[in-house]
């Protein structure tokens, strides 16, 4: 027999299938090595399920976390780090005003100063316009489930205040739990796969950190110039900055979840 049915819906499903493809409860295997008995057929009055994808097991979760997903990650922490950059320029200028007037230095030095400030200044704002912040999916998931938790809720104060019908109740408490457990479930997923990317981001900072240490060790013993080792490291230090910084912002939010 190649199939069986799931016991959570009552599909027919393959007999190897991990999980259901139609409502994605995981299939429960037969300890025996006997052959399975003939399946019984599903209540004629049970609804048709939606067909949804396959929840991933974690052994499963195998992607590599994209590029466009490290950059996210590292705009977000830089971000801060320009507004920073900028409140400590500003107060640059404002301590050079004042010793302009205290009479410290002259008014010309004061402008050159803060013409160079301003051009950092004017570097540090271009570079924030760029930079793309929008949450993870696994962030909006988390909204997600928030919200159908909350709708639950609601409906479940209506009852006690008998302001809502058995019925519409019934129907509306159903319709919010079905929503819950089909974004908990990808919420589950997603949360596997930050995880696994997680991983592979400490594993990269720290084999780039080592390329980078390798390549100035090299450059030391072959004689290379300062400037040579710098070219050769710029890249291999920027990727490490990068993944690095979007290891600890993902840190952030696997904590809070």
């Amino acid at each position: 027999m190649s199939h069986t049915y799931c016991t959570n819906c009552g599909k027919e499903i393959s007999i190897t299938a991990r999980f259901c493809r139609f409502c994605g409860s995981p299939v429960k295997k037969s300890r025996s090595t006997a052959p399975s008995p003939e399946p019984v057929s599903p209540p004629l009055s049970a609804p048709p399920a939606p067909m949804r994808e396959p929840v991933i097991a974690p052994s499963e979760v195998t992607e590599k976390i994209p590029n466009d997903i490290i950059e996210l990650l590292y705009s977000r922490k830089r971000k801060d780090q320009i507004k920073a950059e900028l409140k400590k320029l500003l107060d640059q200028i404002d301590e050079l005003t004042k010793k302009v007037e205290i009479g410290l230095i002259t008014e010309d030095e004061s402008t050159q100063k803060i013409e160079e400030i301003q051009s950092n200044i004017t570097t540090l704002q271009e570079e924030k316009k760029v930079l793309q912040t929008q949450p993870l999916a696994l962030e909006t998931l988390v909204e997600d489930e928030k919200l159908w938790h909350k709708r639950l809720e609601k409906i479940e104060e209506k009852k006690r205040a008998q302001v809502v019908s058995s019925d519409v109740y019934t129907s509306l408490r159903d319709e919010y739990s079905s929503e819950l457990a089909v974004v908990q479930q990808k919420l589950a997923v997603e949360e596997r796969k930050a995880r696994r990317w997680l991983v592979d981001l400490q594993k990269d900072s720290r084999e780039l950190e080592a390329k980078v240490e390798q390549i100035r060790v090299r450059g030391e013993i072959e004689g290379l110039s300062k400037e040579e080792i710098t070219k050769k490291t710029e890249d291999l230090t920027l990727q490490r900055v990068k993944k690095s910084t979007a290891s600890e912002v993902l840190t952030q939010i696997l904590g809070s979840l």
